[in-house]
């Protein structure tokens, strides 16, 4: 007898009780040839890298048995001829390759620590991104600040012009009023 791995892909619409009878017929299978499952385990609804019969995403559900070689055959046929298995692969391993459910506990922490790595990671980009929108902000606010500063020193600028001016004209008035009073004085 040999050990060996399937992984099957289960169409995403099957409810929970369905997709457990689809896995007791694989297992039921497997003990009617006198083969043993030694480990199972579902990994839940993932999406797939590829549209698979116009699906977007798949129940993923693994198994590991002790089987003979030629019966492995009926177990792949019944896979083929099953319409609710999108996909199906079976391996031959080794017997170091047989996991346990405190394997199976490991792997698990191992898959959500690389979950939870994968969310900061995401998490940090977004972050930089909302950093470098709020730098771009903070810089355009800044040029608009540079813009006003050199409009009002342009307006202060004109005001000054305008007193010196207006200085002047002021006192073009004050002689022009001076001479007329003068003209004034003269023709008394």
């Amino acid at each position: 007898m040999n050990n060996y791995e399937i992984v099957y892909i289960i169409h995403p619409a099957l409810q929970e009780g369905r997709l457990s009878d689809i896995k007791s017929k694989i297992h039921e299978k497997i003990t009617s040839f006198k083969g043993k499952v030694l480990y199972d385990d579902n990994w839940g609804k993932k999406k797939l890298a590829y549209a698979i019969d116009k699906q977007k995403y798949g129940t993923y559900l693994f198994c590991q048995f002790l089987l003979e070689g030629k019966d492995v055959q009926a177990i792949n046929t019944d896979c083929e001829l099953n319409s609710n298995i999108l996909r199906h692969l079976i391996s031959r391993i080794d017997s170091s390759q047989i996991l346990d459910e405190k394997n199976k506990k490991e792997v698990k922490r191992e898959t959500n620590k690389k979950e939870v790595v994968d969310e900061k990671i995401e998490v940090k980009k977004e972050v930089s991104k909302e950093e470098v929108k709020e730098e771009e902000v903070v810089s355009e606010e800044k040029e608009e600040v540079s813009e006003e500063k050199e409009e009002v020193s342009e307006e202060k600028e004109e005001v000054s012009e305008e007193e010196v001016s207006g200085d002047v004209k002021e006192d073009s008035n004050d002689s022009d009023s001076e001479e007329s009073k003068e003209d004034d004085s003269e023709e008394k």
